[in-house]
């Protein structure tokens, strides 16, 4: 951040005399902009008086704290069956034109197992520094379902007909048909499926007119 001012309190001046009268100068510091190398002696620099004082100075130091740094892990998604994406990780709070270069440790991101549709932690780690208070976000992989597609439809005896469809094993899928595909609402199958493998199927009754099907998948 900007440099504070460097100030000082003055004892001994007599009669009417006024700081801003007898002192000229300022004061400097040891030169230095890192934590670790903190505090920073403040010395007389320039400061004199006139000739009617003798200046006995006690310096001071100027400590310099930590930035804030945020580390967040970006959110991400996946198809179900696709490999993990590369994890990446946003920063928030460098100062003084520096990067994650500047960083010690080993920066590690790892997620919460598991490959069925649902949201997975994201959480970043490792990484140290003396320049900056490092707080740790965490993100989120998404798995999502492919795209049902519904296979051929099978004949179930004379009075129904199977829809079979791919499928993600433990997710649970709705069946919705219409007659007519310009019709504004679908009617819902009555009984969802739970799927056990990479396909699932439903049986509906064989009607005499047309039935226009679609497969939704249940959050």
């Amino acid at each position: 951040t900007t440099e504070p001012a460097l100030t000082f309190t003055v004892s001994g001046l007599q009669f009417t005399d006024t700081q801003a009268a007898v002192l000229t100068g300022v004061l400097t510091r040891v030169a230095g902009e890192t934590v670790a190398g903190s505090p920073y002696a403040i010395t007389q620099g320039s400061l004199a008086a006139s000739g009617n004082y003798t200046i006995s100075f006690t310096g001071s130091t100027l400590s310099i704290t930590p930035a804030a740094l945020s580390v967040t892990a970006d959110s991400k998604s996946k198809t179900f069956g696709a490999p993990d994406p590369v994890f990446t990780v946003t920063y928030l709070g460098f100062v003084n034109g520096d990067t994650a270069s500047a960083l010690g440790g080993l920066l590690t991101i790892t997620r919460v197992p598991g490959e069925g549709v649902g949201n997975y932690t994201i959480t970043p780690a490792g990484l140290t520094s003396m320049d900056y208070t490092l707080t740790f976000h965490t993100g989120a992989l998404t798995i999502i379902a492919p795209a049902s597609v519904i296979l051929s439809l099978q004949r179930a005896g004379t009075t129904g007909i199977v829809l079979t469809w791919t499928a993600v094993s433990n997710a649970t899928y709705r069946v919705q048909y219409k007659s007519q595909l310009d019709a504004t609402n679908w009617t819902d199958l009555a009984g969802d499926v739970l799927a056990s493998a990479s396909r699932a199927s439903m049986t509906d009754v064989l009607t005499p007119t047309n039935r226009f099907y679609r497969v939704q998948l249940l959050p």
